[in-house]
């Protein structure tokens, strides 16, 4: 088992297409058994044709006395006795088994508000001083959690979910890694529900102090500990009991504090600053409104844990991985969504927030491409005699490697793996020695998805990926080349300093971070299409090209360059300054400004001048601002270790950076089928071209060939 952090999943039906099966849960989340562990798993399903009718409740209980002791609690709360049924499992192997209590409330006679209140008061009650005896899970009327403590297979088998027994409008399931709480009980184990709400979520809220004071200023006092658990009682108090919208409650708990938000945003912020989340997170959501259900998908603003969005002709999905998606929807189209941002959709309304701010189309495109060129039993893409193939459906990670270095041992030159989905670690720590690289090449073709970690240490072989890639591509590479036909997700090149990595598509965050060169080693990233935030973040050495060649108006996401004290990044088309390195606030230098024009030390006609501008960059301010107040300010706002003094031109190429661009943009051409057109087109372009001001000159390379027109 590999301990890698909380697996999450969700399935959403679209108008017109049927209910889904639990067993599409099943397997959204058994997939990925290896980011979990067997202390906890579970599913919860929302079907909106339930919603009128009576409040399911379900609690777990350690045994009948705490059953009689809820029921109590319950009845005396409500006002009226009602009937209930109660099971107590055996133990299964060395593990306890907490029994399973249900009832159902007449919902003329109570109302959300009184179904919270008595639930809370009950599950003061089983929580105890010293033991806990139990916990009412949920209390919805379209909503059914089932969890328990094991693994997603397991735990499906005890809750009667291995077989086709239920269908709904949305499903989300959880596989867990505990972090933040114990995990011997199932109380523990995810979805947490809170009313129609219930939610899944990988991470750790570090706000969960300040999240638990404002779920208390509401009277909601009852909680066992977890910092998951507060994320389904905060979204379900803003929207059922606060009135807020989707996208503002949405927009209240990623909490864009360091964004330039509107003043209607600012506001609500303000007001509910104790429900904005903290720390690394990303959230599965499940929401039945009156005779509508909605999936909601949250990931924190520095987008730390794994979340993709899919979508088909039938379904709307959500998961941690894409082989979770791919699994149920070979051709479904997926993306990434920006960091700090939401995905909202709902059977009856579709999409209401796509979760970027970037055209999908090109992302799909460009892998559908992949896909139809992709390797045969025969090898097309490459003509060595030399070869072999392995069908990698049903294969462990470990079985496809056995495969490759079999193959390596053996003095071949190329192996194909055919139908990846979502394995790990693949070809990790191939070295190839320094004289054997250019007479003997070793090429690895992937047909597929590989999963996280394709090529870590990877010291000379050449990996050719026809489809898109996972996150963690080539962490700590010294040389050879990965080609990616798709795109690749997050933390691409991690530590790269030496070879090539070629992406035609998109990378996702923190691509070609801690870049170094040593030696005669320089590293090359080239991306085709476009990147997201702190692309470059700590680099020290060796070159970042994307080329944007679907033009897009914004090729790169914030924060580029943070932190980098070496090499260089070209980003074709332009970047605002305010996306380079981590920079302040325009509110922040503002507020420090009109103290300074209440203190007469600039004019009023200067702190206009400066209000105007886009951004109230470093250098912009230099020459506005008296030598005085933008040295203090420079200080202040400017000066740090994640700001090195950055050069950022906007212009055509030089010839020393052709040079050093040429050889490997031509390669980057002819790989993918780009002619010399197209080629001499992207050479010729504008870039924002980022270094430090420290940066020296790399003595120029010698011009290239462009590829031959077609």
């Amino acid at each position: 088992m590999v301990k890698d952090g909380c697996g999450i999943f969700g399935v959403l039906r679209k108008s017109a297409s049927s209910k889904i099966s639990n067993l599409s849960a099943v397997s959204g989340i058994s997939c990925i058994k290896y980011r979990g562990s067997d202390l906890g798993a579970g599913y919860a399903s929302f079907d909106s044709s339930l919603a009128d009718g009576p409040y399911r409740l379900k609690a777990f209980v350690k045994d009948r006395d705490a059953a009689r002791n809820l029921e109590r609690s319950l009845q005396a709360s409500l006002g009226f006795q009602f009937e209930s049924r109660v099971s107590m499992p055996g133990d299964s192997g060395s593990r306890k088994r907490f029994g399973v209590w249900e009832s159902s409330i007449d919902p003329d006679k109570v109302t959300d508000s009184i179904i919270e209140s008595a639930v809370d008061r009950a599950n003061l009650l089983l929580l105890g001083d010293r033991m806990i005896t139990g916990r009412v899970i949920s209390y919805g009327r379209a909503l059914s959690v089932y969890k328990e403590v094991g693994y997603p297979l397991e735990v499906a088998e005890l809750c009667g979910l291995d077989a086709d027994v239920q269908r709904a409008d949305l499903w989300i399931a959880h596989t867990r890694q505990p972090t933040n709480s114990p995990g011997a009980f199932p109380i523990w184990s995810h979805p947490f529900a809170s009313g129609e709400c219930a939610i899944v979520h990988n991470g750790d809220i570090s706000s969960f102090g300040a999240n638990m004071e404002q779920l208390n200023s509401w009277g909601l006092r009852s909680h066992v500990g977890t910092d998951s658990e507060v994320i389904a009682r905060l979204l379900d108090h803003l929207i059922r009991a606060e009135g807020l919208t989707f996208v503002e409650a949405a927009t209240v708990l990623t909490n864009p504090f360091e964004r330039n938000v509107s003043s209607d945003v600012s506001k609500l912020l303000r007001r509910y600053r104790g429900a904005r989340l903290d720390g690394p997170f990303a959230v599965v959501a499940g929401y039945t409104l009156g005779s509508d259900t909605y999936l909601i998908a949250l990931t924190d603003r520095s987008k730390f844990r794994p979340i993709l969005v899919g979508e088909d002709e039938h379904n709307y999905y959500v998961a941690s991985e894409e082989n979770q998606i791919r699994n149920l929807s070979k051709n479904a189209k997926i993306w990434t969504p920006d960091p700090g941002s939401f995905f909202i959709a709902s059977v009856k309304r579709g999409v209401i927030s796509k979760a970027t701010s970037r055209s999908t189309s090109t992302q799909d495109e460009i892998l559908r491409g992949a896909l139809a060129s992709r390797g045969s039993d025969a090898s097309p893409h490459d003509s060595s005699s030399s070869s072999s193939s392995l069908d990698a459906t049903g294969k462990s990670f470990q079985e496809i490697n056995q495969f490759i270095f079999g193959g390596l041992s053996r003095g071949l030159g190329h192996v194909s793996i055919r139908n990846a989905t979502g394995q790990r670690y693949l070809g990790i720590g191939i070295s190839l020695s320094s004289g054997s690289r250019d007479e003997f090449p070793f090429k690895i073709t992937i047909d597929g998805f590989p999963g996280n970690c394709l090529a870590n240490l990877n010291n000379g072989a050449i990996f050719e990926v026809f489809g898109n890639a996972a996150d963690d591509v080539a962490d700590t590479m010294h040389d050879g080349k990965v080609i990616i036909h798709g795109s690749s997700r997050d933390v691409t090149g991690q530590a790269l300093q030496g070879g090539s990595i070629f992406v035609r598509g998109c990378v996702g965050n923190r691509a070609g971070i801690q870049m170094r060169e040593y030696g005669t080693r320089r590293p090359f990233l080239i991306v085709g299409e476009t990147s997201d935030d702190y692309l470059g973040e700590y680099m020290a050495g060796g070159v970042i090209a994307v080329l944007n060649i679907s033009n897009s108006d914004r090729p790169v996401g914030n924060y580029v360059g943070t932190g980098m004290v070496g090499g260089v990044i070209f980003v074709r088309g332009r970047v605002k300054e305010s996306q380079i390195a981590l920079l302040p606030q325009t509110d922040d230098v503002m507020n420090y400004l009109n103290a300074a024009l209440a203190d007469e030390m600039i004019s009023r006609e200067i702190y206009e001048s400066v209000s105007r501008l886009e951004y109230p960059s470093e250098h912009a301010l230099s020459v506005l601002l008296p030598e005085p107040l933008f040295s203090r300010l420079r200080f202040l706002y400017f000066a740090g270790k994640y700001n090195k003094p950055m050069s950022v031109e906007y212009r055509k190429l030089s010839a020393s950076e052709v040079d050093l661009l040429a050889e490997k943009l031509s390669e980057f051409c002819r790989t993918f089928g780009l002619d010399a057109k197209r080629y001499q087109e992207i050479l010729d372009s504008e870039y924002t071209i980022i270094r430090t001001k420290e940066e020296k000159a790399e003595a120029p390379l010698p011009p290239q060939e462009v590829p031959a027109e077609e």
